[in-house]
């Protein structure tokens, strides 16, 4: 890896972790229909001093989130219905980010920091927890897989992010956009994967890369609210962010605008950033900065 290169990727973990190294993961009970949202129930599920974060459901009962304690940021698994945690790696010397399953497979896959500061997709099986291989050898960032072997990702380069599309089979890598960030998600329902990009403005423009035709195909969505990078698809019509410590819809059918969802006050926490649903709409989490 070339020195300057390694600087700004040590660098932008360095600021992120700093920036929220207080976060804890809430986890809540929603109810949805078509044209409603309600949050019925919630609560700090990490409980751990350090940085929690980067939540995502491995399935309907079970959520997987970066875990860090005593400097080691570990891959956590919290289980919904016996309201248990546990840790599914142990590398003294490595730390792991953004844990997710492999669609139509028992593997997770995370972005794993070497001590050299090198980011690589590393998969576990989940239920025997043992490292399986690397997955791809670019600078990943963040990422999310559309199938089995399909996945987009934001890679580092020396100055920013790009998206690229990649395939496990063919190994082919290819270049979708500059200046992507870090809020990557398939769309439920669809043929269609969604990323942002950073606008003139500095805000967040989403995009949708539809996978319907003969070639994979972008069409612009809508801009995040002011000084949003994270969101998750409620379904495939709603599109969910977190500001301060209360939760926005944006409806593909409805008026082109974020409108105010439900506040999330009373569970004390605020700055919210990362969201996942649950693949039955049943349950949120999302990661937050716990009031005192």
């Amino acid at each position: 890896m070339h020195k300057l290169q390694f600087t700004i990727v040590t660098l932008l973990i360095g600021f992120t972790l700093l920036a929220q190294e207080n976060t804890e993961v809430f986890l809540f009970d929603i109810k949805t229909t078509p044209t409603t949202f309600e949050v019925t129930s919630g609560k700090n599920i990490s409980q751990n001093t350090g940085y929690d974060n980067q939540p995502s459901f491995y399935d309907n009962n079970t959520l997987l989130y970066s875990r860090t304690k005593d400097s080691l940021t570990a891959i956590g698994q919290y289980t919904i219905n016996t309201e248990s945690t546990e840790i599914i790696t142990n590398e003294p010397k490595s730390g792991f980010f953004s844990p997710q399953r492999i669609p139509e497979t028992d593997l997770i896959v995370a972005v794993r920091q070497d001590p050299e500061g090198r980011q690589r997709m590393a998969t576990y099986d989940f239920k025997t927890h043992v490292f399986q291989k690397l997955v791809d050898s670019a600078q990943v960032g963040y990422f999310s897989f559309y199938d089995k072997n399909t996945f987009i990702a934001s890679v580092l380069m020396p100055n920013q992010m790009d998206l690229f599309l990649k395939n496990l089979n063919s190994r082919t890598s290819e270049s979708i956009i500059t200046n992507s960030g870090r809020s990557l998600h398939k769309v439920p329902n669809s043929k269609s994967m969604s990323y942002v990009v950073e606008n003139e403005n500095q805000n967040m423009d989403l995009y949708t890369l539809d996978f319907s035709g003969d070639e994979p195909t972008s069409y612009f969505v809508c801009e995040l609210p002011i000084g949003r990078s994270d969101y998750a698809w409620l379904d495939e019509n709603r599109i969910l962010v977190g500001s301060g410590d209360s939760l926005f819809v944006y409806d593909l059918f409805g008026e082109p605008a974020w409108t105010f969802a439900a506040s999330l006050n009373k569970y004390k926490l605020k700055n919210i950033t990362r969201i996942s649903v649950s693949p039955d709409g049943k349950h949120l989490a999302l990661a937050a900065e716990p009031v005192e």
